[in-house]
């Protein structure tokens, strides 16, 4: 980025995410936007009755991140434009919509409705209508309409991408995504959203290639470095020259947005992977010092702490997050992995129908599961989360996997989906239903072997397959979750835990300690570190035996 450019940042919370962080780029000196800011305010207080100069003042506002400004400029122009513009109804409703005032969006885009001509405006606009009123399928209905009838038009592919996004489904979002990129190759919006879906669906190859393309593109764009840097500290390239580049991506993260958490958390854990955890703590620390009221920083602080074994304090910040903003589904979702390992009360009866939120009651991790089903039902990931949670800490094994079925039903297509169902049908203890889950999910994997998840599929397998009785091919899926060696680049340390508990299961318990050790050096997180470091001492503790025994 030039050191003439000047950045602002938005933070807008919306329903389908913990914030918007809009991220504006204005290629101007800063006093040169200052004083066309100021020419412009002056010029709309000497004509107030205009309108051309008071578009380009909303404009700037927006662009400068002065978003409540920019939304009352908007209005006026409205007032004053003969005809009104549909493209500033929809800008000014977007924003609206974008704030959390869906009434008033929705008040704008039917104005603009009522304007529009053009069938496949009229169907973009009632899309976003329905999303102002929680009406996801009516949504992606809409914008599919729309994108059929005028398919070269990125911005119909580029809404119904959104929120696809929004509702987790990775892979109509890829599809999406793809055809903005089939349009526009270079279009940064698209990689970024087509790279983060190629993330969530595991296909790590086509993402990190995604990723090489858009740093060409853009390589002083926000988005890119933030995901760049995070890449980077999953690969554990932190320490040497590659961890000085490292350090360096998440600098100009910090400098592009200094008021985000992500630039803070990146850090964070780059402090973490170098070993270095307090410092760390002292920067997510510091920053919700810094950032009381903000959700996102709460969260990551929380995440951080789940990640360093501090269950309790990881608790209590992310219920801070959640008081603050409880309209994310990952808020919700990373409680229910933090809640179970707290002292935090958790109640002996199960969650139970109807879903109605108690608004005076203790949060629990009942209550929490209530209400994460109410509020996010078109989540897959959620209904297999909520599964998890009744089978493991409430025995509640029917419920559980009938919940757990429900994001295959809404995903019929994503391996994840399925892996996650045939995990709670072994938690459950079916395991013969288990493995027909996580063979319906190995089938849906691309075929060029890239999915970072197949690893622990396959082990999953051999795990259900050996309870089975079933040795041959118990010994098979082992075999194969220990070939995929070529993805330790990817996630070296869940590799080498994916790794040990493959070999642990093949009974090779002295390549299973050096896979456990390996994962340990690059600092595994927590809570499979728990898991591994009790592993490797109870082995430890047998091998002994086994040499006096043999003594």
């Amino acid at each position: 980025m030039s050191r003439n450019t000047a950045l602002r940042v938005v933070s807008l919370t919306q329903s389908s995410g913990l914030e918007l962080n809009a991220y504006l780029v204005l290629d101007e000196k800063p006093a040169r936007i200052d004083q066309k800011l100021k020419t412009l305010s002056e010029y709309v207080q000497q004509y107030p009755s205009g309108w051309k100069k008071r578009l380009e003042l909303a404009n700037l506002l927006y662009a400068m991140g002065r978003i409540e400004q920019a939304v009352e400029e908007y209005r006026q122009v409205i007032d004053r434009q003969q005809p009104p513009s549909i493209g500033v109804h929809l800008q000014l409703a977007k924003l609206l919509q974008l704030m959390g005032q869906e009434v008033e969006a929705i008040a704008v885009y039917e104005s603009a409705l009522a304007n529009a001509r053009n069938e496949a405006t009229r169907q973009h606009i009632s899309g976003s209508i329905a999303l102002c009123r929680g009406d996801t399928q009516a949504g992606i209905l809409a914008f599919e309409s729309a994108a059929s009838l005028e398919p070269h038009n990125a911005a119909h592919w580029l809404a119904l991408a959104q929120v696809q996004v929004g509702r987790g489904d990775a892979v109509a979002a890829l599809r999406a995504f793809d055809a903005v990129l089939s349009l526009h190759p270079e279009d940064i919006v698209a990689s970024i959203g087509s790279y983060d879906a190629l993330v969530a669906v595991g296909n790590v190859r086509p993402a990190q290639q995604r990723l090489s393309k858009a740093l060409e593109v853009a390589p002083g764009d926000f988005g890119v470095l933030k995901r760049l840097a995070d890449t980077r500290c999953r690969m554990r390239l932190v320490s040497g020259e590659e961890g000085k580049q490292t350090k360096k991506t998440i600098a100009s993260v910090l400098q592009l947005a200094a008021d985000a958490a992500d630039g803070h958390e990146l850090l964070a854990y780059y402090h973490l992977f170098r070993g270095e955890s307090a410092n760390g703590v002292a920067v997510l620390e510091g920053f919700t010092e810094e950032h009381p009221n903000h959700p996102r920083g709460w969260y990551s602080y929380g995440r951080y702490l789940f990640h360093t074994g501090e269950y309790q304090m990881a608790a209590e910040a992310m219920l801070k997050a959640y008081r603050l903003y409880p309209q994310d589904c990952e808020i919700y979702r990373a409680l229910c992995e933090i809640l179970p390992l707290t002292s935090l009360p958790v109640p002996l009866d199960p969650p139970q129908p109807p879903l109605k939120r108690l608004s005076n009651r203790e949060v629990t991790l009942a209550s929490i599961v209530e209400e994460m089903l109410e509020r996010f039902p078109d989540r897959w990931s959620v209904w297999t989360t909520a599964g998890r949670v009744l089978v493991e800490n409430f025995q509640e094994i029917d419920r559980g996997c009938s919940i757990s079925a429900k994001g295959t039903q809404l995903q019929p297509q994503l391996p994840d989906a399925w892996f996650g169902y045939g995990r709670v049908l072994a938690l459950a203890g079916k395991h013969r239903e288990a493995v027909e889950a996580l063979a319906q999910g190995w089938e849906l994997l691309p075929e060029d072997g890239g999915y970072l998840q197949s690893v622990s599929a396959a082990v999953w397998l051999g795990e259900s397959y050996g309870v089975l009785g079933d040795e041959v091919a118990s010994r098979q899926w082992l075999e194969k979750a220990c070939q995929f060696r070529e993805l330790m680049e990817f996630d070296p340390a869940m590799a080498g835990y994916w790794q040990g508990r493959a070999l642990l299961g093949l009974g090779d318990v002295t390549e299973a300690v050096e896979a456990y050790r390996s994962a340990l050096k690059r600092r595994l997180l927590y809570p499979f570190r728990g898991e591994v470091e009790e592993a490797v001492k109870r082995l430890k503790g047998k091998r002994r035996k086994g040499s006096r025994a043999k003594a």
